[in-house]
């Protein structure tokens, strides 16, 4: 039996697991991630910190497992998407992770929109947000001798494999399903967009190597492999974005699936076979999927999960600290709120990232003295889906041709059958759980076995590892409601953004 190894640099952990060829897991380890706040909207990570906790993590799953280390055939790792860090010539860290999570590069965000939005929407896929390119002006600008050190730029992930590797700065890459996040690149052709980095004045030296997911960057060195507990030399496959990640541990590789990642970011995304750039409501973005040939235009929410978690504190704080808190406060929820009411949440606590609308914030409307905290929780469970619905209805306008059959859901909400059937409900569209949990870092694993030809079929593999446990299907009297509650949501939505950007001064 052959092993594979798959790391997910997340958010709020590292996760690393240790898979048979069959899609089993035999292993997994986790390691809390330490984001640095600070007062002038920065959030950061010590990218020594992010290697150490693969590092770490790896040997605790070679060490649980009880396999042979020389069973195992190759690694690979997925991580947070639009993000960025700066590598130096030798091929340290010359940066600290600037996250999905900090605000600083909002003003840059605003000069890309005014230069030269609807070029980099129609090159790279989206329209800038708190993502790649702003926050390499912001190094640019506000920190030029940091800038100036800087060899090439990268993500977490494919740092950390380069380290494993022992790879030079001139030997950064980054592979294509994070290029929709750069506002650099040229999505389709899979290069980068020497125009737009004229309009912006970015050396292209700076930019890294673009490789395909599957592609084997090097292997592991002696030092960290002795540190792992695994052989040195043991491949290293360049791995992918955690979104795609998950589409491709999910089975969500057939045109017409639509995919929910109820996690610390809310994901929502849909598997296609075009590409087709949201230049009118510049919300959607549209990434390369791992496969060749598919996209999976998509939005999130800025902290979705973090909505509910600040909820479940403030409002449920008897049950907080419970391991299961959620599933009693859902309960609580749909006893004392059994049906859908006119209160409204939008569930941006910390700004819009689709579109990039950094100075939003969260609102309650149509609150009266009639509610509770329950009333508050059920709102903010259907403020998200609603939100999900407002993307799907772009994506619909732009490919109208697909019908959407069914919503794969996974991370921490997919355990929450009471808000599978509310967003089934909004978006009627059946909502499906799958019967495994780990998805990102099976991905990983997937793009490990096939880099090293232990998968012939990458798509067949992806399909038939994963399987459907339970549907949950829309219940007409709260989609009839909700029907009639959307408008309500998009108006308050629209006018709320223009509230927030007229007096952006409040909320820098």
């Amino acid at each position: 039996m052959h092993y594979l190894i798959g790391s997910d640099l997340g958010t709020t952990a590292t996760k690393t697991g240790l898979f048979d060829e069959e899609g089993n897991l035999i292993a997994l380890a986790r390691q809390k991630s330490n984001l640095i706040y600070g007062k002038d909207g920065s959030v950061v990570q010590d990218p020594y910190e992010m290697l150490s906790s693969v590092v770490e993590t790896v040997k605790e799953v070679v060490e649980k497992s009880g396999v042979s280390p020389s069973s195992i055939l190759a690694i690979a790792l997925d991580g947070q998407m639009a993000g960025i860090m700066g590598v130096d010539e030798s091929g340290e860290a010359a940066t600290p992770y600037d996250s999905w999570l900090d605000v600083r590069c909002a003003p840059y965000t605003e000069l890309m929109r005014e230069k030269a939005e609807e070029l980099i929407i129609k090159r790279s896929g989206m329209a800038p947000s708190i993502n790649h390119g702003p926050k390499i002006l912001w190094w640019k600008k506000e920190q030029p001798e940091v800038y100036q050190k800087i060899d090439k730029f990268t993500v977490p992930s494919c740092w950390v494999s380069q380290k494993l590797c022992g790879l030079r700065g001139e030997e950064t890459f980054i592979d294509y399903t994070y290029l929709h996040f750069s506002c650099f690149s040229h999505l389709e052709d899979g290069c980068w967009d020497r125009e737009l980095m004229e309009i912006f004045e970015v050396e292209e030296s700076k930019f890294p190597l673009i490789v395909k997911p599957w592609q084997v960057v090097g292997k592991i060195k002696k030092e960290w492999a002795e540190k792992m507990g695994i052989p040195a030399g043991t491949p290293v496959v360049a791995g992918c974005g955690d979104q795609a990640a998950n589409n491709l541990g999910a089975g969500v590789v057939e045109r017409g699936t639509a995919f929910d990642v109820a996690g610390t970011a809310s994901c929502f995304s849909l598997s296609v076979d075009r590409f087709v750039p949201d230049l009118e409501h510049k919300t959607i973005l549209f990434p390369r999927a791992v496969l060749e040939g598919y996209y999976y235009p998509m939005a999130y929410i800025n902290g979705g999960g973090l909505d509910l978690e600040w909820a479940k504190d403030e409002f449920f704080r008897e049950w907080a600290e419970l391991p299961n808190a959620f599933q009693l406060i859902d309960e609580e929820v749909e006893k004392i709120v059994s049906s859908p009411s006119s209160l409204v949440f939008l569930p941006h606590l910390r700004g819009r990232n689709c579109p990039g609308e950094p100075y939003f914030r969260g609102v309650f409307a149509g609150f009266s003295w009639d509610h509770r905290r329950e009333h508050l929780f059920r709102a903010i469970l259907e403020g998200i889906a609603f939100e999900y619905a407002y993307y799907l209805s772009i994506i619909r306008k732009l490919l109208p041709e697909i019908d959407f059959q069914e919503v794969r859901v996974i991370g921490g909400g997919a355990k929450s059958s009471f808000w599978n059937r509310i967003k089934a409900s909004i978006l009627r569209i059946p909502y499906v759980e799958l019967d495994r949990e780990e998805f990102a870092i099976w991905g990983s694993a997937l793009l490990a076995g096939f880099g090293v030809g232990l998968f012939s079929d990458l798509k067949e593999k992806s399909i038939h590892s994963v399987q459907k446990i339970k549907t949950h299907f829309p219940q007409e009297e709260w989609s009839a409601f909700y029907d009639n509650l959307f408008p309500f949501y998009l108006d308050t939505l629209e006018k709320m953004g223009k509230v927030f950007d007229s007096h952006k001064e409040l909320f820098s």
